[in-house]
């Protein structure tokens, strides 16, 4: 019995190998159709003390894979964050509210025009104590259609541009010439002093200039309309206001640059 012993167990397993491994090859040859079972009868009982070994090597590597893909992922979650933090700091600093500039002009109710001077001026509910001043262009619709001329607490009259003693520098937006507006005292404007030679045509459009210092510059006013006839060398222009002057019930009155006494 002490062949059997311990020290014998490996020269034992080799000799029974051997013996599986010479029945494997006789019976391959006795039966062609059994090659390829036992084959892999012969190859699972051989790789059957490796699973152990290759569970836990895929295990390891599958823990690894996972450390390192978890770290990865907290990486990136850290650099979301601290980008989310950043986005979060400048939404908050654009929300700081900045204060907005005063308006330029107030708003004022047309409340007296008498009909004798119907093209001439008219009356507003706004005065100094709203910062209306004399000269002080007025607006509506976004069209220029005067100025203030006289200035109480809580009033101001307004001279019309179809005025005949209202006189203003203006300029035809599309080729910059410059004439000065005018108007008659019937609801009719002018433009005056536009050399002959040069070939306006109607429906060019006219803005204040840049040469008057009492009202700034890029106001609309109106349309050119008709060219009417040539005066010593320069023409006459009929222009359409482009405001409704025989609808003003809600005008505006600058107060900034250009409103100066």
């Amino acid at each position: 019995m002490q062949l059997l012993g311990r020290e014998s167990r490996p020269w034992l397993s080799g000799v029974i190998s051997v013996l599986a491994g010479v029945a494997v090859l006789l019976l391959m040859t006795a039966v062609p159709a059994a090659k390829y079972s036992a084959v892999e009868w012969v190859n699972a009982a051989l790789t059957y003390p490796e699973k152990p070994v290759l569970y836990v090597r895929n295990l390891v590597q599958l823990s690894g894979n996972w450390v390192l893909e978890r770290a990865s992922l907290n990486e990136r979650v850290e650099r979301l964050e601290l980008k989310n933090q950043a986005l979060t700091e400048a939404l908050q600093r654009a929300a700081i509210k900045v204060p907005a500039p005063k308006e330029s002009y107030v708003r004022a109710l047309v409340t007296l025009r008498y009909p004798q001077d119907w093209w001439q001026e008219f009356r507003i509910d706004k005065g100094s104590r709203d910062g209306v001043v004399e000269k002080a262009p007025v607006t509506s619709e976004g069209y220029l259609v005067g100025r203030v001329t006289r200035v109480g607490s809580d009033y101001a009259w307004v001279e019309l541009i179809t005025s005949s003693s209202f006189l203003l520098a203006a300029a035809v937006d599309q080729t910059r010439d410059l004439g000065v507006v005018n108007g008659d005292d019937f609801g009719h404007l002018k433009l005056l002093y536009i050399p002959e030679e040069r070939k306006l045509k109607q429906g060019m459009t006219i803005s204040t200039s840049l040469m008057s210092d009492l009202i700034p510059p890029g106001l609309p006013i109106g349309t050119i309309i008709d060219i009417d006839e040539n005066r010593e060398g320069y023409t006459e222009m009929s222009l359409s206001a482009g405001a409704h002057l025989t609808q003003l019930y809600n005008v505006e009155v600058f107060t900034g640059r250009g409103a100066q006494k």
